[in-house]
């Protein structure tokens, strides 16, 4: 049973009044019940923990997060349709306070943090089983734990709210310091998400290593690019509980990982979880496939398209780049469509589309789809262990050598050279992260932590696009606080809002 089969209560109808999109929010909430009225036993608190999940599936949440991970980077662009002018700012880095997408992100994340801390208040005083109560309880924390550190990395200083809203006078809150909620909130919260069972009671809920891997993450954006920072040392440690907890491997083919048959398996640490049998269908397949294609698999709108930076990135022989990039697409007419990563379709059977596209979600499914979206993959862990082993050590262990050959390996490269210096490694580690996680919204986090989010996006516009290279400023480290946040919030003005914005 996955846990993406909504149950329809009311209980989060007061968080409408903070949303920005009523209609997403319609797919789940038909009747109001007081929350007073609710929680009253195992079966409500399991129900209000669905609510929480759900919530990360409101609009511009991770159904699309592509569109600031990956766009918001140097890997895809929005492509053919070009009707939407929040993604074309975000995409050519001229966002200003009233982005649609930003909006509707920040005001959904905390819809969904009022969610988890309805959760996390109310569900101690259910009489139910203690194990289920704080299986429950842990589970949201660990989930308010992922989307503060989001809202942290994304805006900087925000509103810390760790109580119930349950009104418009509660909503007056300041935005607080970026550190007091990593040490108060992020990394309290995933230090007790790891008393989570190994086994998810239901498919797709966070495990004890989903928190493991959150909280090497969280440590590896706490280090920076601090090469002396003690977290990296933290970070190694964490990330080997989870290589040595034994719950998790590689799949052999990386063309499995992607499949819906296999998109919870020992791969998968945590994933956000999508059935379009269910309404909660993802919209990968509509964003990311060709737009006026009739195809089998369905039409597109081409907005979420590769750059061609990440298409030249991937080293000769590297089996992913098939997975990776839509090559080949049959047609509906029994014909096939190609697709020539080049550029010049010469030499390449008509019709010839000169530009790939995004291959990683692609499914024979209507356009709603039925692929999770990867939070947390084990070749990710490997990687962060790789990462953190290095940097803390001042170069290159074994074990580092082993976690990132394990990587190229399954993707049918050969191992790293022997005798590489901290710097040499550390690079190497960037370029895999890069294109073992391509499309999986991880690459602006990564460059922001790493601190060359401006060189590398001046660069590749420089290269590709010209005429955007102007456009980076030091200010797009973060984005700006919503504008109307700053509206309706008391706590927050005018001055608070981030400099160049």
């Amino acid at each position: 049973m996955k846990i993406n089969k909504i149950y329809t209560i009311g209980l989060f109808l007061i968080a409408m009044t903070f949303n920005s999109c009523e209609e997403a929010l319609q797919e789940e909430v038909f009747s109001f019940i007081a929350p007073e009225n609710f929680y009253n036993s195992a079966t409500d608190a399991e129900a209000a923990l669905v609510g929480v999940y759900a919530g990360f599936r409101l609009i511009h949440m991770y159904d699309r997060h592509y569109m600031i991970g990956d766009m918001g980077s140097d890997d895809t662009f929005t492509g053919e349709f070009r009707g939407n002018q929040d993604r074309i700012q975000i995409d050519e880095f001229t966002v200003d306070p009233n982005n649609g997408i930003i909006r509707e992100r920040y005001e959904n994340a905390y819809i969904t943090i009022n969610r988890a801390n309805a959760v996390i208040s109310r569900v101690p005083g259910i009489e139910m089983n203690s194990q289920q109560r704080e299986n429950i309880v842990n589970q949201a924390r660990f989930l308010r734990a992922l989307l503060y550190f989001d809202l942290v990395q994304l805006f900087g200083n925000v509103p810390l709210k760790i109580e119930e809203t349950l009104n418009v006078n509660d909503v007056a809150s300041p935005r607080v310091d970026f550190n007091r909620i990593y040490d108060e909130v992020i990394i309290p919260d995933l230090q007790a998400a790891e008393s989570l069972p190994e086994s998810p009671r239901l498919e797709g809920q966070a495990t004890n290593t989903s928190a493991k891997a959150l909280l090497a993450r969280v440590y590896l954006a706490r280090a920076g690019n601090d090469p002396n920072s003690p977290y990296w040392a933290l970070a190694r440690n964490k990330a080997n509980e989870v290589i040595e907890s034994g719950q998790h491997r590689l799949l052999n083919d990386f063309r499995d990982v992607f499949q819906v048959e296999n998109q919870n398996s020992q791969e998968h640490v945590f994933s956000i979880q999508f059935s379009s049998l269910q309404g909660v269908g993802s919209s990968f397949q509509e964003f990311f496939m060709p737009r006026g294609i009739n195809s089998t698999t369905g039409n597109g709108n081409g907005v979420n398209e590769p750059t061609p930076d990440i298409v030249q990135a991937y080293e000769e022989g590297d089996l992913r780049y098939n997975t990776t990039f839509l090559l080949e697409l049959p047609l509906a007419n029994g014909t096939s469509n190609f697709y020539d990563p080049k550029g010049s379709c010469q030499g390449f059977p008509t019709p010839c589309i000169p530009q790939p596209y995004i291959g990683k979600y692609l499914e024979i499914a209507p356009p709603r789809g039925n692929l999770n979206y990867p939070i947390l993959r084990y070749s990710d862990v490997l990687l962060m262990y790789a990462e953190a082993a290095n940097e803390a050590n001042g170069g290159p262990t074994g074990e580092a050598y082993s976690a990132i050959n394990q990587v190229r390996n399954r993707a049918g490269l050969p191992d790293l050279a022997q005798g590489l210096s901290r710097d040499q490694f550390r690079q190497a580690v960037r370029h895999e992260r890069r294109v073992e996680l391509a499309f999986e919204g991880i690459r602006r986090y990564d460059l922001v932590r790493w601190g060359t989010l401006l060189e590398v996006t001046r660069e590749h516009f420089q290269r590709f696009y010209p005429n955007l290279s102007g456009n980076v400023r030091d200010h797009h480290l973060l984005f700006p606080i919503p504008q109307r946040e700053i509206d309706l919030n008391p706590g927050i003005s005018l001055a608070d809002q981030n400099p160049g914005y």
